[in-house]
C-alpha cells in the first residue's frame, strides 16, 4: 500500500512538472550561460558634453578577455575587439557625471576572426527609463542573444574644464543569454 501511494505521488509529480514545462513561454535559442567575459572600453565624445553641449557623435572601442562558456556552447570565443559609432545625449546634470544615453551599432571581432554585429544601448539616465548597458546580437556567433555589462565607469581627468569627452571603464564584466 505504501509503495502504491510513493508511485501515485511521484506520478503526480511528474505530471504537474511537465504541464508547468509545456505552459510555459518558451524562450529564444539563447541560453543563459552562452558566454561571459571580461574587459575594458572608451567611449570618446565629439564635441565633448558640457550643460550646453548635449548631443556628441560616440565612438567606442574596447576589448574582451577571459571569455568563459559556461554551457559548452562557445568555448571556441576566447577574446575579442570591440568597435562602434553612434550618438550620445545627456538631457541634466552634472557635465562630468555619466548620466546619459548612448545608442550605437558595434561589430565584435573574436580571436577566432568571426565578427559579431550588435546594437548596443547604454542608459545610465534613470529619467530615460531602465539603468541599463545592454546589447543585442544581430549576426554573426551569439545572434539572437543578449548581452548585459556591468563596467566601474570614470569621465576624463580633465572633464570639468573641457566636457565630457571620454567615458572609460577598465573593469567590465559581460554576460551573454
Amino acid at each position: 500500500m505504501a509503495e502504491r501511494n510513493r508511485r501515485r505521488a511521484l506520478t503526480s509529480i511528474a505530471v504537474v512538472v511537465l504541464t508547468i514545462g509545456w505552459l510555459s513561454p518558451q524562450v529564444a535559442h539563447a541560453e543563459t550561460g552562452d558566454l561571459t567575459c571580461t574587459g575594458n572600453f572608451q567611449f570618446d565624445f565629439s564635441p565633448p558634453l558640457t550643460a550646453t553641449s548635449t548631443t556628441a557623435d560616440a565612438v567606442v572601442g574596447g576589448g574582451l578577455v577571459n571569455c568563459q562558456s559556461p554551457n559548452g556552447r562557445y568555448t571556441r570565443l576566447k577574446s575579442g575587439v570591440r568597435t562602434g559609432e553612434g550618438t550620445a545625449t545627456r538631457h541634466f546634470g552634472d557635465q562630468c557625471a555619466p548620466v546619459m544615453t548612448i545608442v550605437e551599432k558595434a561589430v565584435l571581432t573574436w580571436n577566432t576572426g568571426e565578427k559579431s554585429k550588435f546594437d548596443i544601448t547604454v542608459n545610465t539616465d534613470p529619467s530615460a527609463g531602465r539603468v541599463t548597458i545592454s546589447a543585442i546580437f544581430t549576426s554573426g556567433p551569439l545572434a539572437g542573444d543578449t548581452a548585459n555589462a556591468y563596467p566601474l565607469v570614470h569621465p576624463n581627468p580633465d572633464c570639468a574644464t573641457i566636457g565630457l569627452a571620454q567615458l572609460t571603464s577598465e573593469a567590465l564584466q559581460v554576460f551573454w543569454e
